[in-house]
């Protein structure tokens, strides 16, 4: 079964869930994990392509925007809003204040949040959501 874990910022802001991915993006390609980053909407993709690209120029980490109209995986990180991969199911990490209807596929879920209200409400949602499946769950506050 699944196992997901929430990493809650204390503060507010994309700019703090973005630095919360980057962490365990760190810790995950150190384990060898391929990583799938699901995102909102086109924007919020680009942003976070961006963040990986200019956040530490030690630690960058080789990914590919993955979209409909252009499927093709070339790295072992891949981000994407409108995409639902079928191959490197270890690790999902959702940046997004939905549920990606594919989740179950993957051994590990990571769920992004921060202290802005509708973030929030949106991940307690999802919280109970997995709860009442029985999906082993974490909290971690950051």
């Amino acid at each position: 079964m699944t196992d997901i874990n929430f990493y809650v910022s204390k503060q507010e802001g994309w700019n703090h869930r973005l630095a919360i991915v980057h962490r365990l993006v760190t810790i995950a390609t150190q384990q060898k994990l391929a990583i799938h980053i699901h995102t909102s909407n086109e924007n919020e993709s680009k942003s976070l392509d961006d963040f990986l690209w200019k956040h530490q120029k030690s630690s960058f980490f080789p990914h590919t925007i993955l979209s409909k109209d252009d499927p093709q995986l070339k790295t072992e990180i891949s981000i994407a809003h409108d995409y639902e991969p079928m191959k490197n199911c270890d690790y999902l990490i959702n940046i997004s204040s939905t549920r990606p209807e594919y989740f179950s596929r993957y051994i590990k879920v990571a769920e992004i949040l921060d202290q802005t209200e509708e973030i929030l409400t949106a991940g307690r949602k999802r919280y109970a959501f997995y709860k009442e499946r029985g999906y082993t769950l974490g909290y971690h506050q950051l």
